[in-house]
């Protein structure tokens, strides 16, 4: 009978120790190349058929979810409802955050070859070729923001619609001097919510200066700060604003109070997104309620649902809003 061949023969005829023969066969990547060939030789030289094992390819557990920016508080509950669902279905939420442009791309799809991601969820809107370079390499669902020309699925809000809900409430009460506080029209929230209060106004014949339509660069106090302060200290003056985050609602009650001006009697106002400390300001803010965190949570149990049926294509799927009335409106 043929005697069996021993790690130990193999040591011995390689002048290596057994852990290094032993490693050599099961985790050869981490062996000197010489040190290999060593024992590859030892091997041969006494008939040993070496069969490499296949390591085994770890499952997908990861989902990606891509912010922006992080300073936004609106994103926290989008994160809240995506992560609650991904661990409902046993994945791994991570956070990236990138704003995702040619210089960036290329990163972007590196770390997602090398995270084992098995889905990505992006909540700004990106080049269709870019999206197209994503998809390539894992199922994608864009969260909030996304690009109209691409058929990539996507779960939002009607911005347009919030928009003239809005600003139809401020004119019914009785406010048509209406400066819009906006965010950068690099994104899509921003242009269609703009569309949606022009359209008001248009169908009314109300005309509002161009220097009343405010673009900032990102949601931040203090340049709203000095936005509406700029706009209070000017005769005229608007007598309310549609702001297109709570955070800048929260700018235009301090400014008026630095003008000595009430809210809601000289100034009305109305946010978005009912992020939690609208209730706390003094006065309570209203706002048009955005569900972000149904939207984090359906964009995330939509792309299980892809990464389980990867031939299914959802729809898009379009949220619902409400406007909240409190104090910066309401009479008190």
């Amino acid at each position: 009978m043929k005697k069996k061949i021993t790690i130990a023969d193999i040591s011995q005829k390689a002048g290596v120790s057994a852990a290094t023969v032993s490693r050599v066969i099961n985790h050869r990547s981490i062996v000197k190349p010489e040190t290999v060939l060593q024992v590859e030789d030892a091997m041969s030289a006494l008939g040993y058929v070496f069969e490499p094992t296949v390591p085994e390819v770890p499952s997908k557990k990861n989902i990606v979810l891509n912010l922006p920016e992080i300073n936004n508080v609106f994103y926290r509950e989008v994160i809240r409802g995506a992560n609650t669902s991904a661990q409902a279905h046993g994945y791994d939420l991570l956070i990236n955050i990138t704003p995702i442009n040619r210089n960036t791309i290329g990163g972007f799809c590196r770390l997602l070859h090398t995270s084992n991601v098995a889905g990505v969820i992006l909540a700004s809107c990106i080049h269709e070729d870019f999206l197209e370079q994503i998809q390539a390499i894992a199922p994608l669902i864009q969260c909030c923001e996304y690009n109209e020309r691409s058929d990539c699925p996507y779960v939002t809000i009607d911005d347009v619609a919030a928009a003239e809900m809005a600003t139809e409430y401020l004119l019914s009460c009785g406010r048509n001097k209406i400066s819009l506080i906006n965010g950068p029209y690099s994104f899509n929230y921003a242009r269609k919510r703009q569309e949606g209060f022009l359209n008001v106004l248009q169908s009314r014949d109300i005309f509002v200066p161009q220097s009343w339509i405010v673009s900032l660069p990102a949601i931040n106090f203090e340049m709203a700060y000095s936005a509406v302060c700029r706009l209070l200290n000017a005769d005229p003056h608007p007598n309310a604003f549609f702001v297109i985050s709570d955070v800048f609602a929260a700018t235009v009650i301090r400014a008026a109070k630095k003008y000595n001006l009430k809210i809601p009697r000289d100034i009305m106002v109305v946010g978005f997104d009912n992020i939690d400390f609208s209730m706390l300001t003094t006065p309570s803010i209203t706002t048009v309620s955005q569900p972000s965190f149904q939207e984090g949570y359906s964009s995330c149990e939509l792309l299980v649902e892809m990464i389980q049926n990867p031939e299914r294509i959802p729809k898009p799927l379009i949220l619902n809003t409400e406007l909240v009335i409190r104090e910066s409106t309401a009479s008190q």
